[in-house]
């Protein structure tokens, strides 16, 4: 069971393009991305902990992420493009992710994860009053690799560390256009067209009940299509989760139900934090000011685990903290539902 479980929560979070920020001003910056998903018992959903795949384990997921944004009105568009704003903004992103990930040795893992990428409702302008709908940008996005090497695990104190590297390829689409038949800018575009190599650490921690979880990575944004450099990103996570029914008198065991759809249930609480911070993306010699920025989400969630082979799972952000670069809104929320089949 206990092998299981360390499975469960070492699920691979494809790399969260529209995790972190509202799809209007960073269309495709984010998370990480891993075999992240929780920790020993218990554990988180976007937070990466420090374990690694069991030997042998595999699993293949179906992840989705939604932003829903905070968008300017069409008269505060027409205002902003009077005094000579560059204004473009996505009312809604939904992103599925198909992903996969295996067990190399009890100490390193390896996933790569692909994601199918809808931007509606993009609007645009230009220095001018005039309001241009462009439509739609759908399309593939680029392949994502990642590894975690757990270099650290202390029995005695219940402490884990883990190394965490990935890799963006660019195999996305890069030529969507707009309903005149324009390019969308590179910001807008299903693939991106550029290696992003990404660095970080991961750290869990048992207390009894309570698992403790964090990792922070930093991704290089590299030159891709259209002259373009998206910008760096520092990404930072903490999580406090709670596998429901550990003691006898767990007053929660009268609330999640022990079994569901006729199959044993086992019930996880989770509380996260995640942030990150965007460099503010080149194209040419120019930087975009009204790009990147900060923004920090608190994301309660839930999970699910169905006669140990079925997982599901629910994170709701919110953002609570936000100093984004030039004129933009942060995110209404940010939800991220994940299904998961365990070999």
């Amino acid at each position: 069971m206990k092998r299981l479980l360390i499975l469960v929560n070492c699920l691979f979070i494809q790399s969260l393009w529209f995790t972190y920020f509202s799809p209007n001003a960073y269309a495709h910056h984010g998370g990480e991305g891993g075999l992240g998903g929780g920790a020993g018992v218990a554990g988180p959903i976007v937070t990466i902990p420090a374990y690694a795949l069991p030997k042998g384990s595999k699993f293949i997921s179906l992840i989705t992420n939604y932003t829903n944004a905070d968008i300017f009105s069409d008269s505060k568009l027409k205002r902003l493009g009077r005094r000579g704003e560059d204004i473009d903004v996505v009312e809604n992103t939904l992103s599925p992710s198909l992903t996969a990930g295996l067990g190399i040795t009890n100490m390193l893992s390896f996933s790569i994860g692909i994601p199918y990428t809808f931007r509606y409702g993009v609007r645009r302008v230009e220095g001018t009053p005039d309001i241009v709908s462009r439509g739609n940008s759908i399309g593939v996005g680029d392949i994502n690799l990642f590894s975690l090497y757990e270099f650290l695990h202390n029995d005695k104190y219940d402490f884990h560390a883990a190394l965490l590297t990935g890799l963006k390829i660019p195999s996305g689409v890069r030529r969507e256009t707009d309903f005149s038949g324009k390019l969308f800018r590179a910001e807008h575009q299903p693939g991106t067209g550029s290696w992003d190599p990404q660095i970080g650490l991961a750290f869990s921690k048992h207390l009894g009940a309570i698992h403790l979880d964090s990792n922070g990575m930093y991704r290089f944004s590299t030159k891709g299509i259209q002259d373009t450099i998206l910008g760096d990103v520092i990404s930072y996570n903490f999580a406090i989760s709670y596998l429901v029914g550990t003691h006898k008198k767990d007053f929660l065991k009268k609330i999640f139900t022990e079994h569901l759809f006729g199959k044993e249930a086992k019930w996880h609480l989770i509380s996260e934090m995640n942030g990150a911070w965007v460099e503010k993306p080149k194209v040419g010699s120019t930087r975009e000011e009204n790009e990147g920025g900060t923004l920090v989400y608190l994301s309660p969630g839930i999970r699910v685990i169905l006669d140990k082979k079925w997982i599901a799972n629910l994170s709701v952000g919110l953002p609570t903290i936000h100093n984004l670069n030039g004129r933009r809104m942060p995110p209404n929320i940010r939800l991220i539902f994940g299904l998961t089949r365990v070999f």
